[in-house]
């Protein structure tokens, strides 16, 4: 009787020492055996940092853990995880399944990233997945730019360094000494126009303010009248285009005719121009009556007497 109930004994012992290896196991992995729940599954072309028993978090609040993790042959090779999920939230069938750090030390774990659809998952159910870049990808990817400008500043400064490599020799020195010379001397030059012009122009400061004012004066007479030069342009278009439309060819060819008449002596125009002997009477006349005009002028009574007793003498010429 002693024996069967050693017996007993041990097998309850050994059953709940079994029990409590399983919740124990069951524990560490982060599953809650005496809690219902859901079983969701998802698929990632890797995981690491992922282990069994990670947590799965729904905006930082823990709803569940990870069961396993396995190959999945059918699906390439992918490595489909099994979460274990509470039964007391809804969770929208298009939920993301995102590999997340859950802390400084690297610890990974699954965020749920709740979706906006009205339909729920179902006990079984996959979930699309994402994984959340590294802490190493994105100083990565912060530190590539700065590494794209290091090595375009090195291969600048290379280049520069081989300027002046090329500088430095004997020649390119002393060329550059007499360019920097020459230079320098410009510079003098030019400093000493600009003092020259300075002087110039504080000399004449009030003939250019009164130059400046004067041209102001001229403009403003020239805007006052534009209306004025425009109505002259104006009737000297009307002149232009009433000489155009004349028959001023014609008129041409008879003046042309007429000085011909003359040239050949016909007409009394031209025997008045071409006669030598009728110019020369002409101009004895003009001279007498210029004499007759100044005698008259100096001598006035020889030609105008008023008396009341005729004393007229008769007029002899004076020599």
């Amino acid at each position: 009787m002693s024996n069967k109930s050693k017996s007993i004994k041990v097998g309850i012992l050994s059953i709940i020492s079994i029990f409590l290896i399983y919740f124990g196991m069951n524990f560490l992995k982060g599953v809650n055996i005496l809690t219902e729940g859901i079983t969701l599954y998802a698929y990632y072309d890797d995981v690491s940092g992922l282990t069994e028993g990670n947590s799965i978090t729904v905006k930082g609040y823990k709803v569940g853990s990870i069961s396993s993790i396995k190959f999945d042959i059918e699906r390439n090779n992918q490595l489909k995880v099994n979460l274990n999920i509470e039964d007391n939230i809804d969770i929208p069938i298009n939920t993301i399944a995102k590999i997340v750090s859950l802390d400084l030390m690297g610890t990974k774990g699954i965020s749920l990233e709740l979706g906006d659809s009205k339909d729920l998952v179902s006990n079984g159910n996959e979930l699309s997945t994402s994984i959340e870049s590294s802490l190493q990808e994105e100083v990565n990817a912060q530190i590539l730019p700065l590494k794209m400008k290091t090595e375009e500043l090195i291969g600048s400064i290379d280049s520069v360094m081989t300027v002046i490599t090329t500088v430095l020799n004997k020649d390119a020195r002393e060329s550059l000494s007499k360019s920097l010379i020459s230079l320098d001397q410009t510079f003098s030059t030019l400093s000493q126009t600009m003092i020259e012009v300075d002087k110039i122009v504080t000399d004449n400061k009030d003939n250019i303010n009164k130059t400046f004012t004067n041209f102001a004066l001229v403009t403003e007479n020239l805007n006052k009248s534009n209306d004025e030069v425009k109505k002259i342009l104006n009737n000297f278009s009307s002149i232009s285009d009433s000489l155009v439309k004349s028959d001023i060819s014609s008129t041409i060819n008879k003046f042309d005719n007429i000085l011909n008449l003359i040239n050949e002596g016909e007409g009394s125009l031209a025997k008045i121009i071409n006669d030598k002997s009728l110019y020369e009477n002409l101009e004895n006349l003009t001279k007498e009556l210029e004499e007759l005009i100044t005698d008259l002028k100096l001598n006035p009574e020889r030609y105008v007497n008023f008396s009341i007793i005729n004393t007229k003498k008769p007029y002899s010429e004076t020599k």
